[in-house]
């Protein structure tokens, strides 16, 4: 793995992580006062990560992938998430 897929590897980790812990908090508290702004957050990390996955090799790009799949999955599903304007 080269030094650039590292970083961008760990930075997608981190964020993910974020994201997992916000999106616990929306299901938590949906009409809370906080809402809207964890929403904003996680729409945010979402297009920050896709955006580092853009830029790794096509190895580590498929880890990644799969590695949000899932959650990626539901949160676009639930929460009608990202446009394709927003990601790209």
């Amino acid at each position: 793995m080269s030094p650039k897929d590292k970083i961008l590897t760990r930075k997608t980790k981190n964020q993910f992580k974020l994201i997992q812990e916000n999106i616990e908090a929306m299901q938590r508290d949906v009409h809370g006062l906080e809402y809207n702004e964890w929403k904003l957050e996680v729409d945010g990390l979402w297009s920050e990560i896709l955006g580092h996955i853009n830029k790794m090799s096509p190895e580590i790009q498929q880890r990644s992938l799969n590695m949000i799949r899932e959650t990626w999955t539901t949160y676009i599903t639930h929460y009608n998430a990202l446009t394709t304007n927003d990601v790209f």
